[in-house]
């Protein structure tokens, strides 16, 4: 198209990810603060340079060498693959493996590609040959990734509760796995041929579902936001809560901001996570411990631990309804399960929360079913 190699379907599928590049430009600078708005923001610059890229080049054309096009082209998509990689462990909170972390992924493809590919295409200048030596090494490590990481989300997939709320949580981790796994049959593809018709669409298509989904999950979250905006404005309103924020000293947009990621972490049911305190939930929301732990106390009503236990026992109570294996666990199971150290802290706090104590409360449960 337009005097280039780029087919119809990446024009299209480029012409799409740019209006939704503009879109997601508008979400981040409304709130630049929010990691998660600028990790999908680059994954978005990361796949329109993919698709340009490998739309355009190799063509004789063009003043630069076919040697350095093929380079270029290839390098974006290892950039886009190891940038994917990233954004799935902070976005789902997922931590690196061993061997398989970001820079090991990084490392060996990029060295591989230097030993692989841009030795043997310079000296025998044989794209084709060049190709298929190299492509061994990305599509083992394409599936070795794919299945540790792809274990990892359908077991959050299968502990994500059936609530509403977690139900867009689940959308997102399908549409995550959909992504990674059209991303990791690009190396199958390029080993056939360059076959853009087939390469863009596959390669692309999880991402636009990703794309779809997040697009729902914004709107999710705004309607959610103007309800936390609701609740402030009506605190400050009521007389006692002006009280309060005498000492409060934090502006608005800091506490709805707030309000609005702790809605988020409890959708995601991020609070079965082991070792949540202050000061490691304050640096996942780039703020400080002491203004998370003021507005918890001062919008949940607690403090920061009854507020983090509670939701876990919620979460057992859920859970114990509708899920018989659960209910079939061990206390000291449940309890690492929901994220609780001992089966002790697990007891004290659902009879702290519950007024009876776990043990009588498993028996009934487990009898009734």
């Amino acid at each position: 198209m337009f005097g280039t190699e780029m087919h119809l379907v990446t024009f299209v599928i480029l012409v799409f990810q740019i209006l939704v590049l503009f879109a997601q430009m508008l979400f981040y600078f409304s709130r630049p603060d929010d990691r998660s708005r600028l990790r999908f923001l680059i994954l978005i610059i990361t796949y329109i340079l993919y698709n340009l890229f490998s739309g355009i080049y190799p063509d004789e054309r063009y003043a630069i060498s076919l040697f350095l096009q093929n380079i270029i082209a290839y390098l974006v998509g290892i950039i886009v693959a190891v940038y994917f990689v990233y954004y799935i462990y902070k976005e789902y909170d997922i931590y690196p493996f061993k061997h398989f972390d970001v820079k090991t992924l990084f490392f060996v493809l990029i060295v591989a590609f230097m030993l692989l590919f841009i030795i043997p295409y310079y000296f025998s200048g044989n794209l084709p040959m060049s190709r298929k030596i190299f492509i061994t090494v990305p599509l083992m490590v394409s599936f070795a990734f794919l299945y540790q990481i792809g274990n990892e989300l359908i077991k959050l997939y299968k502990r994500t509760t059936t609530s509403l709320k977690s139900k867009y949580y689940k959308y997102r981790i399908i549409s995550g796995y959909l992504g990674l796994f059209t991303l990791s049959l690009m190396p199958v593809i390029v080993a056939i041929g360059d076959y853009q018709s087939i390469e863009q669409p596959v390669v692309n298509f999880g991402f636009i579902i990703m794309m779809s989904v997040y697009i729902v999950d914004f709107i999710y979250q705004a309607r959610q936001e103007a309800i936390i905006l609701l609740e402030v404005n009506k605190n400050k309103q009521n007389h006692n809560s002006k009280n309060r924020r005498k000492d409060f000293e934090i502006s608005e947009d800091i506490v709805v901001s707030i309000l609005n990621k702790l809605k988020r972490f409890e959708d995601n049911e991020e609070y079965l996570k082991h070792k949540i305190t202050t000061i490691t939930l304050a640096k996942k929301f780039n703020t400080n411990s002491k203004y998370l732990s003021k507005i918890v106390n001062t919008y949940k009503k607690k403090i920061f631990t009854d507020y983090i236990n509670e939701l876990r026992i919620n979460y057992v109570l859920r859970r114990l309804n509708v899920d018989k294996q659960f209910r079939n666990y061990t206390l000291k199971a449940m309890a690492n399960e929901v994220g609780f150290r001992t089966t002790d802290a697990f007891a004290q706090a659902f009879f702290k929360k519950e007024r009876i104590k776990l043990s009588y409360y498993m028996k009934k449960v487990r009898k009734r079913n």
